[in-house]
């Protein structure tokens, strides 16, 4: 039985992980591990609500 984990993770660039860092004050490292689920922290999980807020943000942005 060969079976691959399915890993969950948020995809931001960089210029919004900059900016989670600076709204939660927090390192790098913190807003890495809680876009990739490795944290479950209250804080990582408002790092992930407000990440996916941000994005709805940016697809707003695009015209089609």
């Amino acid at each position: 039985m060969n079976e691959k984990k399915s890993l969950k993770s948020i995809q931001l660039g960089p210029t919004l992980k900059k900016q989670l860092k600076k709204e939660f004050n927090c390192t790098r490292q913190t807003v890495h591990m809680a876009l990739t689920y490795f944290s479950n922290s209250k804080k990582a999980k408002s790092i992930r609500k407000r990440s996916i807020e941000l994005l709805i943000q940016e697809a707003k942005k695009i015209r089609v």
